[in-house]
């Protein structure tokens, strides 16, 4: 910390050494992030969601299923 940064220069990219951890660091935080996501719950499509209105027998108990 108290020399001079060490650099590492590519064509037109110049970066330090520092800089540089920290963006492999950054990714390797993001890649496992998406791969060791929790699984969520299986949601159930839009059909699948709606109650069976045919077994219901209150018909305001139908209008609100099919409202929400």
């Amino acid at each position: 910390m108290n020399g001079p940064a060490q650099y590492l220069h590519f064509g037109f990219i110049l970066i330090s050494l520092a800089n540089l951890i920290v963006i492999a660091l950054l990714i390797v935080v993001f890649v496992l992030a998406v791969a060791l996501r929790l699984p969520e719950k299986q949601r159930l499509s839009t059909i699948e969601a709606v109650p069976n209105l045919e077994d219901t027998d209150d018909e305001e108990m139908a209008e609100e299923a099919v409202r929400s």
